[in-house]
């Protein structure tokens, strides 16, 4: 049979420990731990596509799309990133500026933070890498 001992005085230390030197070492893990979760949110969001030349043959070029200056409406992709121009000139025919393209907010999914990007369609759309 074991026989336990009352109190937990025989795992703390013998000498008391210097109040500031504890606080010291609190405050180092602290900002340790902040500035981890800040990096961590910055690969979680200051990611950008892989540049066209890098892709493999066939693989679509995404470039993120950018706000008209001053504005948050999400207007078409260039016709020059666009597979099908003829059918972008099809599908906007009659429509005003602002009304072409569906007014999008990307959220977040599992932490990412998604952005919106021109992938050969009219529109922007929604997107982040899988190794985020």
């Amino acid at each position: 049979r074991l026989k336990l001992r009352r109190g937990i005085s025989h795992i703390l230390p013998t000498k008391p420990q210097d109040s500031t030197a504890v606080f010291s070492e609190m405050v180092r893990a602290a900002v340790f731990l902040t500035m981890l979760v800040v990096a961590a949110e910055g690969l979680k969001s200051g990611w950008t596509p892989e540049p066209c030349e890098e892709l493999e043959p066939g693989a679509p070029c995404l470039k993120l799309y950018e706000h008209p200056q001053g504005s948050t409406t999400v207007m078409p992709c260039p016709t020059e990133s666009a597979t099908s121009a003829d059918g972008c000139a099809a599908l906007f025919a009659g429509k005003a500026d602002g009304t072409q393209c569906p007014q999008i907010t990307c959220p977040k999914a599992l932490g990412v933070t998604m952005k919106l990007v021109c992938a050969g369609g009219c529109c922007p759309t929604c997107w982040a890498p899988d190794h985020v």
